[in-house]
């Protein structure tokens, strides 16, 4: 179950770190640097004919005898999309869904309460679009399941320019960039909060074990040193190739623990400068 106490207090002393250069225009609660349509004065323009004549400064006229228009910040709010993928690999654990689901619930509040668009969407089989509204009893009862997560296809309906955050273990067979290149496309920023057991960081040689993984079948193995050694390295290439993907792109990815809880997820996205106080 989530921690809704936890997550509530860590979004009030919270902010989100939207990405203000490649906002959408619109109606919001930001201003920017372009003329719009909002209530707060920004300068100055001759009148044109066929110019709106509610817009025109009297006052200037009174005083200047020239015809003015007033002009306004623009107004824009920006868009935020949290992806999680819900494939088995996230149920191994309760930990490990439960941290998911409450990062996911807070970027989602951190994002409302920035005035963005909040879009949610979960991948298991397929992707699904969750609404804000009931979102805390959905991920309550959201059970993770299916091969496909972020690989699922068709993909979501994504919109450009969006801040992009995805949430999940990362351990996708396809590999970082690929995956980045599809989900992150024409986003404004892309990232990811990897949630990931100890024993995925950082497995012990145990001697012959049955692995028993969720999204392929089982195999008999001896889990020695040699096999513990390779794993290490595929996974230091897995996430060197999420690390690339990312450069550049925002906050990179964040790697977040379960023995952490929501309090060393949140201490990791600080530290990448997703969110701030």
């Amino acid at each position: 179950m989530i921690d809704r106490g936890a997550v509530q207090a860590w979004a009030g002393r919270l902010k989100l770190a939207v990405d203000a250069r490649r906002r959408r225009l619109g109606n919001g609660t930001r201003l920017g640097g372009g003329p719009g349509a909002s209530l707060e004065f920004h300068d100055h323009r001759p009148y044109l004919p066929g110019d709106d004549l509610r817009h025109l400064d009297w006052g200037v006229l009174a005083r200047t005898d020239q015809l003015l228009l007033r002009r306004y910040r623009i107004e824009t709010a920006p868009r935020v999309e949290v992806l999680l993928d819900a494939s088995s690999s996230l149920g191994i654990d309760p930990r490990k869904n439960t941290l998911a689901c409450e990062c996911l619930l807070l970027l989602a509040l951190l994002a409302r309460g920035d005035g963005a668009r909040c879009a949610i969407w979960v991948a298991t089989d397929r992707w699904q679009r969750y609404e804000p509204q009931g979102l805390e009893a959905r991920l309550d009862t959201l059970t993770p399941t299916g091969a496909a997560g972020f690989e699922a296809l068709p993909g979501p309906a994504l919109m450009p320019g969006a801040q992009r955050i995805l949430i999940g273990d990362g351990l996708n067979p396809g590999g970082g960039p690929a995956l980045v290149a599809r989900l992150g496309r024409e986003a404004g920023q892309v990232s990811l909060v990897q949630i990931l057991t100890p024993e995925e960081q950082d497995p012990a040689a145990c001697g012959p074990v049955i692995l028993a993984d969720v999204e392929g079948g089982e195999q008999e193995v001896v889990r020695d040193r040699t096999l513990v050694t390779a794993y290490r390295e595929r996974l230091a290439r897995h996430l060197a190739g999420w690390d690339q993907a990312l450069g550049g792109r925002g906050a990179g990815m964040m790697r977040c623990s379960t023995a952490e809880g929501l309090e060393g997820a949140v201490a990791a996205m600080a530290t990448a400068g997703l969110v701030h106080p």
